[in-house]
């Protein structure tokens, strides 16, 4: 995958904040079969964008951390269907001396040349309090086929 960066960084009497753009283009590796007919997918190719951003403190113990990557995808299953669409990724993490915690979100929505259609949305979470302990530990995925 061929990827362009652009980069910012600036301080802060907070923090020092730093952002990153990054614009990622080629094919990706598909295997396994399509979550809706069961055919192979034979191959996958995604381009789009991921902007990262992180905060963190110098003089203290916190860091703060995100990313979105949004871009468009094209799946081919062995089926001869075509699937066209949008891909949203969303993750964060923060950290600090009394918890920590991370969130990531997947969206896919695919529309089918033979007029079905395919919709992923996940939401993962977890959380730890200042003993390492866990607190919150979740997965939930939702598939539509039509």
């Amino acid at each position: 995958m061929r990827q362009s960066q652009v980069a910012a960084s600036t301080s802060g009497s907070r923090g020092r904040r730093s952002g990153r753009a990054v614009g990622a283009h080629g094919g990706v590796g598909g295997t396994g079969p399509n979550p809706c007919s069961g055919a192979d997918i034979v191959s996958v190719d995604a381009s789009g964008n991921v902007v990262n951003h992180v905060t963190f403190f110098p003089a203290g113990d916190e860091v703060w951390a995100t990313f979105t990557e949004t871009g468009k995808i094209t799946l081919l299953d062995s089926n001869g269907v075509t699937y066209t669409g949008h891909l949203t990724v969303w993750g964060n993490f923060n950290l600090n001396e009394q918890n920590s915690n991370n969130t990531f979100t997947l969206t896919v929505m695919l529309a089918g040349s033979d007029g079905s259609t395919i919709t992923v949305h996940e939401v993962q979470h977890f959380a730890l309090n200042a003993n390492g302990v866990v607190t919150v530990n979740f997965d939930r995925m939702n598939l539509s086929c039509g």
